[in-house]
């Protein structure tokens, strides 16, 4: 099955020093605004049709 195994290491023992851990996760350049414009895209607030969507789901538990 071409199956291969990794021994086992530690979290403290992966060197991360000189890697950039956003960039190599995401493919985002932190350097550049990439990130400044995913975090624009992000909502802190949820809309008002959302709310109230949620309070008449967690109303209809009863």
């Amino acid at each position: 099955m071409g199956l291969s195994s990794t021994p086992c290491i530690s979290y403290h023992s992966i060197k991360v020093k000189d890697v950039d851990l956003f960039e190599d996760a995401w493919g985002l350049n932190s350097e550049f605004c990439d990130v400044i414009d995913l975090l624009r895209q992000i909502k802190v607030v949820p809309g008002k049709r959302l709310t109230k969507r949620l309070i008449e789901k967690i109303s209809n538990q009863d």
